[in-house]
């Protein structure tokens, strides 16, 4: 009998995690072939309907041409960002290997992440949902401080060196 229960209960994980990982790895793959098919001008075209100006596509390219790999498996974990990492990877024609390689991982780990999430905690849910209010804004607000003052750090240090000769400005002023 414990047998069965056991295996009843691998059963109620497996079954929402496989269609969970199924759907999101559908998902990203229309974005890619979206993104590929149709390229930049369709991201400039729906742009507007989106609000987004052509400075946000702009940076947000160079951020994905950047960091793109990257980003394939970090964007499952920011709201909105999975669907638009997948377009710019079809637009800037990541090749298919690489593109399946880091949205997949991605895709896997964030649903062996919420699924078990949701498994474990069930009932106690809403107790997560009331400490998270309580607690998340702080939490986001110092990583919030903390990236502008890594920003500004890298700003700062890239100002103080002249690029064309690498002697700082401060000795080039004396």
């Amino acid at each position: 009998m414990q047998v069965f229960l056991f295996l009843k209960a691998k059963q109620a994980i497996f079954i929402p995690f496989c269609f969970a990982f199924i759907g999101t790895s559908c998902g990203i793959t229309i974005g890619y072939i979206l993104g590929g098919t149709f390229g930049s001008p369709f991201i400039k075209r729906f742009s507007a309907k989106t609000y987004m100006n052509p400075d946000h596509i702009q940076n947000a390219e160079n951020f994905y041409n950047r960091y793109g790999k990257f980003a394939l498996f970090i964007g499952y974990f920011v709201p909105g960002v999975r669907h638009l990492t997948a377009i710019f990877a079809g637009t800037s024609l990541m090749p298919y290997r690489v593109f399946a390689l880091f949205a997949y991982a991605g895709g896997l780990f964030w649903t062996i992440i919420f699924v078990s999430l949701g498994y474990f905690l069930g009932e106690k849910w809403h107790k997560v949902y009331m400490y998270s209010h309580r607690y998340i804004t702080p939490v986001v607000l110092v990583a919030i401080v903390m990236l502008l003052i890594a920003i500004y750090w890298k700003n700062a240090a890239g100002k103080q060196t002249d690029p064309k000769s690498g002697n700082d400005n401060a000795q080039q002023l004396q």
